[in-house]
């Protein structure tokens, strides 16, 4: 199967609030990889409305200078999987720059959305991060079939 490797990486002022509030660990993974589900099936035509998607995470809490900076590696089948009474289906997905975009604005918008609710971020903060013109700490590195590679340049956690 074709797999691409999913890196998120949040800005300083997010991960310090991951880093000491282990509660947010759960719903911030569990809204990147929503994005990245969602983005497969609808990058996969022909595959059903309830098609699901394969992962493993890992939870990185430090960088390579071992400084504290909680991330996340997720390595991703690229397609999503539908089941019917017959038989299980594997749909390739063709991710396009635009889908890639999708997910980097609608993760970014949704964990925003999380620490205001939580009473973590004002109001005024979220509205001036979801305006910035960076990446968001945000990247998804190429598929590499067959195998699985590694790789996560420092560009990718600089946020």
């Amino acid at each position: 199967m074709p797999v691409r490797q999913w890196v998120l990486s949040l800005p300083k002022r997010q991960r310090y609030f991951v880093h000491h509030h282990s509660p947010l660990v759960n719903p911030v993974l569990r809204i990147f990889l929503a994005e990245v589900e969602a983005a497969l099936r609808s990058c996969s035509p022909d595959a059903l409305d309830g098609a699901r998607f394969g992962a493993v995470t890992f939870v990185h809490r430090f960088g390579s200078a071992l400084n504290a900076n909680l991330h996340f590696h997720c390595c991703v089948i690229d397609g999503v999987f539908s089941a019917t009474e017959e038989d299980l289906r594997f749909h390739p997905a063709c991710l396009t720059d635009r889908a890639l975009a999708k997910v980097q604005q609608q993760t970014r918008r949704r964990m925003l959305k999380l620490f205001q609710r939580r009473g973590l971020l004002p109001a005024e903060a979220v509205e001036t991060m979801q305006a910035w013109e960076h990446d968001g700490g945000f990247h998804a590195a190429p598929p590499c079939a067959g195998t699985l590679r590694v790789a996560c340049s420092r560009a990718n956690r600089l946020s």
